[in-house]
């Protein structure tokens, strides 16, 4: 059983499914030190309450859920992790946690999952972005869906999802995050070349390479927004 403050701690988990320890400990809205957290974390680990990832790359340590806390806290939407997408998992909460402090401009964010459990689903069919956020832009609300592309896809569906976003009525933009600029130039060139330059006033791409390091930021990134080269933080920045 989990005592009511370790419940409070790990309720996060709940919506993101798996954080690292600082956003985890900012997230829970609890007075709690890093080194306290720590021990906590182990003691429950321990009892195959919480499990640990250790992202490869930048040596950090994300937390989520056991089968047992699972059962406790949210027996109903289980939110469950594939093994083998923990590290794109762990990323895209984090891009999530750094879209949000930009609280001008992001209201709200729901992660796959929570958009797979059918709220607001247009068609079985649809393509299911890695989130989906809303919010208000120059006095206009919109809603957008956020890509995360850690890799290059096939290019078939690179251009079918992009087809799929330009077309949608219920998504006002597609906002597509990569690791590096030549990622972002390979997808642009892709895209460009099936759909015509049209499809930059929908879809915005931006890249973000410290979005996978151990603190990550929207810093030294490019990005492309209606034809034009302008970084997330010229795009959005003003506003932040």
């Amino acid at each position: 059983m989990l005592s009511i403050e370790q419940r409070k701690f790990l309720s996060p988990l709940i919506t993101w499914r798996i954080l690292d320890i600082e956003n985890l400990i900012q997230l829970s809205k609890q007075n709690r030190s890093y080194s306290s957290a720590q021990k906590l974390l182990k003691r429950l680990q321990q009892r195959q309450l919480i499990e640990i990832y250790r992202d490869p790359w930048n040596k950090k340590n994300y937390v989520f859920l056991g089968n047992l806390a699972i059962k406790e806290l949210c027996p109903d939407t289980r939110p469950l992790l594939n093994s083998g997408a923990l590290y794109h998992d762990s990323k895209v909460t984090s891009l999530g946690v750094e879209l949000l402090k930009f609280n001008k401009i992001f209201k709200s964010i729901e992660l796959e999952h929570q958009i797979k459990k059918g709220k607001g689903i247009i068609g079985i069919s649809d393509f299911i972005p890695d989130a989906r956020v809303e919010g208000q832009f120059k006095a206009k609300f919109f809603q957008a869906a956020v890509e995360l592309e850690l890799h290059q896809k096939e290019k078939s569906r690179i251009v079918d999802k992009a087809k799929y976003y330009l077309e949608s009525e219920y998504y006002n933009h597609a906002l597509y995050f990569f690791p590096d600029n030549d990622l972002l130039q390979n997808y642009d060139t892709i895209i460009k070349k099936e759909l015509g330059n049209d499809y930059n006033k929908k879809i915005f791409l931006f890249s973000c390479p410290l979005i996978s390091k151990a603190k990550p930021s929207f810093e030294n990134g490019t990005g492309l927004v209606m034809n034009k080269s302008k970084t997330f933080i010229e795009f959005f920045g003003g506003v932040y």
